[in-house]
């Protein structure tokens, strides 16, 4: 059996995330609770930084003396900004707190601030239903919806109403597009997109864009983004596959939730689009993958060129390897692609499953 990558594109199916604190905090929720996108399921408080503060070199005063220009006692809270320590004197020199927090330290000309804790809400994302609880860290959640898996992303989580500002897959996102109307929403793009959206989606407070490619100059603009940006096919000026251009636009005006979240090593996670939907569920999207095979029937994305980002459908396995014109012999498949109903030999490192269930 073969074995490729896979992308799912999926118009009904059940979900399962998992929703975890980055460290151990309190979980909210138990199973069988009901939750909405923005409620928290879990909390906690985490410790950004400790701060060194070199007391005794910057008074100039020898170690030992440094307590008695100390304005803070030790456990003492203190505020951003405020002085903690300072030599009297018309040259007298001052040290201020570079955060808020405790003075948990002093000793040898040094202070240690352990910065104030920040709060950490955990929100469900999607909603639907607490199945497991992951002590101290989170729990997982079953929804019903949509599913858009992309090839690359950026930026974290979002949630916000489909705008398909494109007439086709294979159509650049245009600045021009990016209007009040936008406001609030996650737009769906084709096969590109101009500089300048960035700017207005940004200026308008866009919640999320999903194009098929990016161009790969875009890719700083992009990653300081405040919103996330999910790139369903790859880098470079590539149409967005049509059935996931298609399950996009057919929901055009549902609220959806974006993620440009991306983990590439044990446990990964894809950067997707999750459009939640009422109805009964038809087939859960957690498959084992290694189920999931190529054989006749099977719908498949085409990686590289001249067929980049077409759609097909294998209609053969040839048995042996076959040569390219590059003289490398390969195994592939027959596959009829959907656009021009042409049967084309296609190296197997050049597919990608499409999972459309």
């Amino acid at each position: 059996m073969n074995h490729l990558p896979m992308t799912r594109v999926m118009p009904l199916t059940s979900l399962r995330r998992r929703r975890l604190l980055p460290t151990r905090g309190e979980v909210l929720v138990r199973v069988g609770d009901r939750v909405e996108p923005n409620e928290v399921v879990a909390h906690a408080e985490i410790y950004d930084a400790f701060h060194i503060l070199p007391i005794s070199r910057r008074l100039r005063v020898p170690a030992p003396k440094v307590t008695n220009y100390m304005l803070v006692k030790l456990g003492e809270h203190v505020q951003e900004g405020q002085v903690i320590a300072k030599r009297r004197g018309l040259s007298g020199n001052t040290v201020r707190a570079p955060a808020s927090g405790v003075i948990s330290a002093i000793g040898r000309g040094r202070v240690i601030l352990e910065a104030r804790p920040k709060p950490v809400d955990l929100v469900a994302h999607i909603p639907g239903t607490v199945v497991e609880v992951v002590d101290s860290f989170g729990a997982v959640i079953e929804a019903v919806g949509a599913v858009v898996e992309g090839a690359w992303g950026a930026g974290g989580e979002n949630r916000g109403v489909l705008k398909c500002l494109v007439e086709g897959p294979a159509d650049v996102l245009t600045g021009k597009a990016v209007d009040a109307s936008c406001h609030g929403t996650i737009l769906i793009g084709g096969a590109d997109l101009e500089p300048d959206v960035l700017e207005r989606s940004q200026a308008l407070q866009v919640r999320g864009i999903v194009v098929g490619g990016l161009a790969p100059d875009l890719i700083p603009a992009v990653r300081a983004l405040p919103f996330p940006v999910v790139v369903v096919h790859g880098i470079g000026q590539i149409p967005m596959p049509a059935p996931h251009f298609r399950l996009l636009q057919s929901n055009e005006g549902r609220e959806a939730a974006i993620s440009g979240v991306v983990k590439t090593r044990w446990g990964a996670i894809h950067p997707e689009i999750i459009v939640p939907l009422p109805g009964e569920v038809r087939q859960p999207d957690g498959r084992v993958q290694s189920e999931i095979s190529l054989k006749p029937g099977a719908r498949v994305r085409l990686m590289r060129a001249p067929h980049a980002g077409a759609v097909g459908t294998v209609v053969g396995m040839p048995p042996y390897a076959r040569r390219l014109d590059t003289g490398a012999r390969v195994r592939g498949a027959d596959v009829v692609v959907d656009e021009t109903d042409a049967t084309v030999f296609v190296p197997l490192a050049n597919l990608e499953l499409l999972l459309t269930i």
